[in-house]
């Protein structure tokens, strides 16, 4: 596994492996989540994955962030982390 990725739940890096192919290569960018599949477990098998972006200008900041939610089984709290936009292209790329 990429030094990268060490210490994120298996889960999570399934989702930022999907988020990497769909960038191929190109750059991270909010138009990029639209060719995500969105149905319940197309990412990761009996949960729900949502990824949302925030303009920066929404939050008062220069840059956005993009929020990852994920809900079924394993994760029936929930799971939620936020990233800039640099550093989620970073892990994505890494996991594919």
């Amino acid at each position: 596994m990429n030094d990268t990725l060490v210490g994120w739940p298996i889960d999570l890096i399934q989702v930022f492996a999907a988020l990497g192919r769909a960038m191929g290569d190109q750059q991270l960018r909010p138009e990029t989540l639209n060719t995500l599949p969105d149905w319940n477990g197309a990412i990761i098998e009996d949960h729900m994955v949502k990824i949302t972006h925030i303009s920066g200008r929404d939050i008062g900041q220069k840059r956005g962030r993009y929020i990852i939610e994920i809900q079924g089984v394993r994760w029936l709290d929930g799971g939620r982390w936020t990233f800039a936009s640099g550093e989620l292209e970073t892990l994505s790329r890494a996991a594919c």
